[in-house]
């Protein structure tokens, strides 16, 4: 007797290795967005803080007294003057709001050990 087809047996296996290899692609797929938007907001913090870091040695004579004041005591910088100096794109867009970077926000600059630090805080 010739047999066609497949059994139930054959075919609930079938079915249950695509389910699962399904559930394994959706699950790294989703891994793989998550990562890549952390990265994405990552580099844009990193972005600004070297702007920052810049934006305080150029030598610009209102930019050397804020150096000084930045060894000293530590201080802030508008990411309004790092866009207004060409440092950063007045258009550029923050991953995590999607929005346009406000002006008003901050970069602290301090020095602890005689070593330059810049840090965004990102709300």
């Amino acid at each position: 007797m010739k047999k066609n087809g497949f059994t139930l047996i054959e075919l609930i296996i079938t079915i249950g290795l695509m389910v699962l290899i399904g559930v394994l692609v959706a699950n790294n797929l989703t891994s793989l967005f998550s990562r890549q938007e952390d990265i994405s907001i990552n580099d844009f913090k990193t972005e600004i803080e070297e702007a920052a870091c810049v934006y305080i040695d150029l030598s610009d004579p209102t930019i050397k007294s804020k150096k000084a004041e930045c060894k000293s005591r530590g201080c802030t910088i508008t990411i309004g003057s790092l866009i207004q100096n060409g440092l950063l794109d007045e258009n550029r867009i923050n991953p995590m709001t999607k929005e346009k970077i406000s002006g008003s926000d901050t970069v602290r600059i301090s020095y602890p050990n005689g070593e330059k630090t810049c840090i965004y805080d990102m709300e």
